[in-house]
């Protein structure tokens, strides 16, 4: 990177600009199925920056916000995305999790750290490109999506578009490469088996005329052990946990059941997809020569698992430009079982993506905050990275 661009954002980046969206993004509740509000306040902040943007609607009442930069020349295309739903308040609260409230370094409110900061100081950087007139290649793409909290509906409806035809994505949750919040290069995937037993309704005094679809289900679950369970080096080896089980009458009956149904979900470690997960269950069932008939599906939510080449040019940008903004210190990097929109960018869809913005501060718990030092750094180090990949 040429020297003069290390400090070239610093006059168009605005902390101040940040810390205020932030926190008028607190104050409007986006809990996972009621983010319209919200989408509709940040489509008025980019259309008022003067960015090309619109809203996507997902299902009625929910809206995706896209937006774009065009370059000079034609070039890559960088995608900036973060998801707008937040979890329900939980009990226990102490603060009121919608008043953005500042405590210190800290600013509290539900969503703050995931993930309405990393909106906000990706919007940030937006607009410090926009002021800047800087020239590039390619496009600078931004989205805000719904559902990432529940099946990730946003992004996989974002994925039908031109939004999801890019050459590398960044996500901005709540990780910034430090030692305490390495950023994933790396997330497990998981599928929901969905087991819908066949059997034959007979008298329950007469059993041996039917076929008992919750004993034949029982066959399953204890044979569970014997499934092919893959072992990753970073990861170990992925695993299973029995859901949910229904079989027999709904009104007292003495009837052998002839229908059960049981879900199962299963941690997938990279090198296993959801098809390997499906037929891995239907060989298993196979081999038990069960006299029920046996369906074998997967629902919903399913997602792949990724482990990113460390020759990805967006991975060699963060290493070029996380010393230059973080003085001196390099990015860590991890593997991590969690669950975000990039199992469908990376895992689904083959798109390179890393995971990068400001910490998390008791996530999913009473009185989540997000540290506000570090919303300057994040806002920088988005600006750099998509000033070096487009250049």
């Amino acid at each position: 990177m040429k020297p003069e661009m290390i400090n070239f954002f610093d006059r168009y980046l605005d902390d101040r600009y940040t810390r205020r969206l932030l926190s008028d993004m607190i104050r409007i509740p986006s809990v996972v199925g009621s983010e319209q509000t919200l989408a509709e306040f940040i489509l008025k902040e980019l259309q008022e920056m003067g960015i090309e943007s619109r809203l996507d609607e997902v299902e009625p009442g929910r809206s995706n916000v896209y937006a774009r930069l065009s370059g000079s020349r034609p070039g890559k295309r960088l995608h900036f995305t973060g998801h707008m739903d937040t979890v329900p308040v939980c009990e226990g609260w102490i603060m009121d999790p919608f008043a953005a409230t500042v405590q210190g370094d800290k600013m509290i409110g539900l969503g703050s750290c995931d993930m309405k900061a990393g909106l906000a100081c990706a919007m940030n950087m937006l607009r410090a490109i926009k002021l800047s007139g800087i020239d590039f290649a390619g496009e600078l793409l931004f989205s805000a999506v719904v559902d990432e909290e529940a099946y990730s509906k946003g992004t996989l409806k974002l994925a039908g578009t031109d939004f999801g035809q890019c050459d590398a994505v960044v996500i901005a949750e709540p990780f910034p490469a430090d030692e305490q919040h390495p950023t994933p290069i790396g997330i497990t995937g998981k599928v929901l088996y969905d087991i819908t037993v066949k059997g034959k309704a007979a008298h329950g005094f007469l059993p041996h005329e039917g076929i008992n679809a919750v004993e034949e289900a029982a066959r399953i679950l204890t044979a569970l052990d014997r499934l092919n369970l893959r072992t990753h080096p970073e990861y170990g080896k992925g695993n299973y946990s029995t859901l949910k089980i229904e079989g027999g009458y709904q009104i007292y009956t003495v009837v052998v059941p002839d229908v059960c149904r049981v879900e199962i979900n299963r941690l997938l470690v990279p090198g296993e997809t959801s098809q390997s997960a499906l037929q891995d269950m239907r060989d298993l069932v196979a081999s038990l020569n069960l006299s029920a008939d046996v369906d074998v599906t997967l629902k919903a939510p399913v997602y792949e698992s990724y482990v990113l080449n460390n020759d990805e040019p967006i991975l060699q940008v963060l290493n070029e430009i996380y010393p230059l903004v973080m003085g001196g210190k390099i990015p860590h990097y991890g593997f991590s079982h969690v669950i975000t929109d990039a199992n469908v960018f990376a895992g689904k869809l083959h798109i390179p993506t890393i995971h990068l913005g400001p910490p998390m501060g008791n996530i999913h718990q009473r009185d989540e905050y997000v540290l506000l030092s570090w919303l300057a750094p994040v806002s920088k180090m988005y600006a750099l990275i998509a000033e070096r990949f487009l250049s």
